[in-house]
């Protein structure tokens, strides 16, 4: 007679809860993998809270910071500056969101970045083509967004009647309002 194995001995069901136990750890440890933030752009990380963009913002010596509303910080430069930056942070629940940067508003620039961002990420994910009547005359807009893992990249060009606009945004979905916008 031979003696019994120890892996009988155990009760059928105790190999499916090993079988959880490593599944449940595996999964554990994947979520301890991902990053903490979802995007980052030089030292402003989604989910930062507003007093610690303004504390970072210290060390690039914009001309102005203002709010903007409840959920907005906005940053730039005077005009007579050669560096021309202008950034606006959004914010849900005191933590960041949303970072948007203008930069040359010159088609050309549009038309270059949308074909690297379609190269990296293929096609948009949304397109907003967008009219309006405004004061002075009319607003044309076109938007563009790519998602990336959690995050939404867009690129938005506006012309307005007597200038344009073109600035490139990072977004994360959120509590407050529906990402991409």
């Amino acid at each position: 007679m031979r003696a019994p194995r120890h892996d009988t001995d155990r009760p059928a069901s105790s190999h499916v809860v090993t079988t959880g136990a490593k599944t449940a750890c595996l999964l554990i440890a994947l979520l301890l993998a991902l990053p903490a933030h979802a995007w980052e752009v030089g030292e402003f990380k989604n989910g930062m809270s507003r007093s610690a963009v303004e504390q970072a913002l210290r060390t690039w010596n914009f001309d102005k910071t203002l709010p903007v509303g409840n959920d907005g910080l906005f940053a730039y430069d005077l005009p007579d500056k050669p560096t021309g930056r202008r950034f606006l942070f959004s914010f849900c629940n005191d933590k960041l969101v949303a970072f948007d940067q203008e930069i040359e508003p010159d088609f050309r620039h549009f038309v270059t970045i949308a074909s690297n961002y379609s190269n990296l990420y293929g096609n948009p994910l949304k397109v907003i083509p967008y009219t309006s009547v405004i004061a002075n005359g009319e607003k044309n807009l076109l938007a563009m967004f790519w998602r990336t893992g959690s995050d939404y990249l867009g690129l938005k060009y506006v012309l307005y009647p007597t200038s344009e606009q073109l600035s490139m945004t990072v977004q994360v979905g959120n509590n407050c309002w529906q990402a991409p916008r």
